[in-house]
């Protein structure tokens, strides 16, 4: 059955003004598994470091290089891939993602050593940095004007979504498995989702319309049909300059430059600490005299608020100015970070001050990539977010392993802790700065 309100309007406006259909809302879905997918890839080295840090006899310093090999390839992925989903499709390359996320898990899994360890890590984050430019931006051209804000800081909430239900499954296994249970669940999870993502994700109409591939309109008129509306009898207008090959570098031309830098370093201030707090915790914990389990239960909590916090974000959105929003967040991030180690006399406390502090930490993340769908034009969606995820994998480098050195130096975790906790704190201050047209273009999009 198609939708009569749409046989008059171009594909892509129809996409735009439409009501959404079911198969819309699943390729969100769909995309929301991603980012939860990734969630869990990105934590997994957390979750099984206490387990490899004693079989392997390694020490802290050693762990600290070790815990950001993923972001490294996090960058590579998100700058790269990003641009190239822009000129060659969101579909092949979020299949491409999937299957580069599926092999490195397993090769962590079968890792006889710590540098074929690092070395996986490092491909593994290729598909997850891949993976997150492509979700956003697929997720993002589904959506018609009212729902793109909400569909896409929902997509970013699978995140902590990801990483709660892993840490709910790997508590129980974790006291039966060693620490290599955590990468074969990571890749039988992400092998799973290949043909989930070839059958039921299809090109956006926003690509096609734009890139015209053999066959644009036969595909796109299967598209509009699976989605509910009226198949056209010919492709929508496009300027030439919408069909050659998007580069970066269009986004550091004097209309969209100090928009991209505001995102990339904010961000980046952000997943510092984001990562330190993360990556660091089931070790912090265990030095505490708790157990593994103990850790991954305190993580589980973390993420469930983070899921609690992405979803306020992406409800207030539509009602609220996302900057002072974002502002508070950020600063309540840095609070919360940086008084975690006043709250570990017991499991329970840990918990409750987690909870706190990984809604603010996981409502930061999640209102960035809400930005990301209302700042940049549809031609440099992909490039635009993966630039700036690409940058704040930098923060996300150093988020891990900066606490490594201090721990070695001999510093205390309250210390550890403060200095780690500055990245919120700055990326919140720079947030001051960023164009006011910024908060208007969002409201537009709701």
């Amino acid at each position: 059955m198609t939708n009569s309100t749409s046989d008059n309007l171009a594909p892509l406006e129809t996409i735009k003004q439409s009501p959404m259909g079911g198969r819309q809302w699943l390729v969100v879905l769909i995309c929301i598994c991603a980012l939860a997918l990734d969630g869990y890839d990105v934590l997994s080295i957390a979750f099984a470091a206490p387990g490899l840090t004693e079989e392997w006899g390694i020490s802290k310093a050693e762990l600290g290089l070790v815990l950001p090999m993923d972001l490294i390839g996090m960058a590579i992925g998100a700058i790269g891939i990003g641009s190239l989903t822009d000129n060659f499709g969101r579909r092949p390359l979020m299949l491409l993602c999937m299957t580069i996320l599926t092999l490195g898990m397993l090769i962590c899994a079968l890792a006889p050593n710590i540098y074929l360890l690092a070395f996986a890590r490092v491909f593994t984050g290729i598909g997850i940095g891949g993976l997150l430019a492509c979700a956003t931006a697929t997720s993002s051209e589904f959506c018609n004007d009212k729902n793109r804000s909400l569909a896409v800081v929902l997509v970013a909430g699978g995140f902590p979504l990801g990483i709660y239900l892993g840490a709910a499954f790997l508590g129980p296994l974790l006291k039966q498995f060693d620490w290599r249970i955590t990468f074969y669940l990571g890749a039988f999870m992400s092998g799973i989702f290949i043909p989930i993502v070839y059958f039921y994700v299809p090109e956006t109409i926003s690509f096609l319309e734009r890139k015209r591939p053999k066959n644009a309109l036969q595909k796109v008129q299967k598209i509009m049909k699976q989605l509910g509306h009226t198949p056209p009898g010919k492709l929508s207008m496009v300027a030439d300059d919408e069909i050659v090959k998007t580069t970066i570098s269009e986004l550091f031309k004097p209309n969209m430059r100090f928009i991209t830098l505001i995102l990339a370093f904010g961000y980046f201030g952000n997943v510092g600490t984001y990562y330190y707090f993360l990556k660091w915790l089931p070790t912090v914990i265990t030095d505490l005299g708790y157990t593994s389990s103990d850790g991954t239960a305190v993580l589980g909590i973390i993420s469930l608020g983070g899921i609690t916090g992405s979803f306020f974000m992406s409800i207030a959105s539509r009602f609220l100015g996302i900057k002072t929003m974002m502002i508070f967040f950020m600063f309540a991030a840095a609070i919360g970070v940086s008084v975690f180690p006043y709250f570990t006399d017991s499991v329970a406390s840990m918990k409750v001050a987690g909870f706190l502090t990984g809604a603010a930490l996981y409502a930061v993340i999640s209102g960035f990539f809400g930005l990301f769908a209302s700042s940049f034009p549809t031609h440099l969606l992909g490039s635009g977010s993966g630039l700036v995820l690409g940058i704040g994998r930098g923060g996300a480098i150093l988020g891990p392993m900066v606490p490594g050195f201090l721990f070695a130096a001999g510093y205390q975790l309250t210390t550890v802790a403060i200095v780690m906790a500055i990245g919120s704190f700055l990326g919140g201050v720079l947030l001051f700065w960023l164009p006011k047209q910024k908060r208007e273009r969002l409201k537009s999009a709701n």
